[in-house]
């Protein structure tokens, strides 16, 4: 975040629009596959996700399971995929390269879709980042992030696990949730947040020890009539706020190490 880094932490990110729900989306699929094949994203697969919908009657609130159709776009090296459903588009990234070639392919992406569908309103702009962090030979985790990212690992005394801690802010309209987790094992991700398809590099997949991974998630709610310049500029506040966070819980010691040559 910023200034591009030379060994950067971040093995994961997303990009996700919530819009207005487009019940026939089947019936768009075929020109919107197309429009993703031409632009280098051939590899199409469909999956069943199983979403829970909160029925009210007579002031019972009663959970159903509602299953959702979802279509994946993914490029053939499959670092990059789109993830299309019934009310929003997400991009998710192994290769993040930078903000500004993210959030344009993120934005071409929707623009394919609505030349389809003609989109009309957004209720959600979001962004999210994961970051693996991981000491060097020699080094002490503690070095590379300040002392509130490790909760009560550090005063507990005993042999650590794991320690987790969350904090959500409100900046400007924007909502963070920053998590923090430490632990001893190979790479994780969040229960809610799977890579569909794709390949993680391998100098995160093959590390196993003390780490930590930070989960960095902010997003704007709010309906509006649809432009993608608006998105756009959710886009670039959602990255201000979050480059501003990591760089709260991330040591300037670490920056200097990720920005030698790995």
């Amino acid at each position: 975040m910023g200034a591009k880094l030379k060994n950067p932490p971040v093995y994961f990110t997303v990009a996700q629009v919530r819009f207005n729900p487009i019940l026939k989306l089947a019936d768009f699929l075929p020109n919107i596959q197309e429009g993703f094949r031409q632009a280098r994203y051939p590899d199409f697969t469909s999956n069943t996700a199983m979403a829970i919908k909160i029925n009210v009657k007579d002031g019972q609130a009663t959970p159903i399971p509602e299953p959702q159709e979802r279509y994946v776009f993914a490029n053939a090296a499959k670092t990059h995929g789109f993830i299309l459903d019934q009310k929003s588009l997400t991009l998710q990234s192994t290769d993040y390269g930078d903000f500004e070639t993210f959030s344009g392919e993120f934005l071409k992406g929707l623009a394919r879709v609505h030349e389809v569908v003609e989109l009309a309103f957004t209720e959600r702009v979001g962004l999210r980042y994961l970051d693996q962090i991981v000491p060097l030979a020699g080094d002490e985790l503690a070095k590379y992030l300040v002392p509130e990212a490790f909760g009560l690992r550090t005063i507990l005394g005993g042999d650590p696990v794991h320690s987790f801690c969350e904090t959500q802010t409100v900046q400007h309209g924007i909502k963070l949730v920053s998590r923090a987790l430490t632990l001893s094992s190979p790479m994780v991700f969040p229960p809610d947040l799977m890579p569909l398809g794709l390949e993680v590099a391998e100098r995160f997949k093959a590390y196993t020890g003390v780490h930590a991974v930070l989960d960095t998630d902010g997003f704007f709610d709010g309906r509006e009539n649809f432009s993608a310049d608006a998105v756009s500029e959710h886009l670039n506040s959602i990255h201000a706020v979050i480059g501003r966070a990591f760089r709260a819980v991330a040591t300037p010691y670490a920056f200097q190490k990720w920005d030698e040559k790995p």
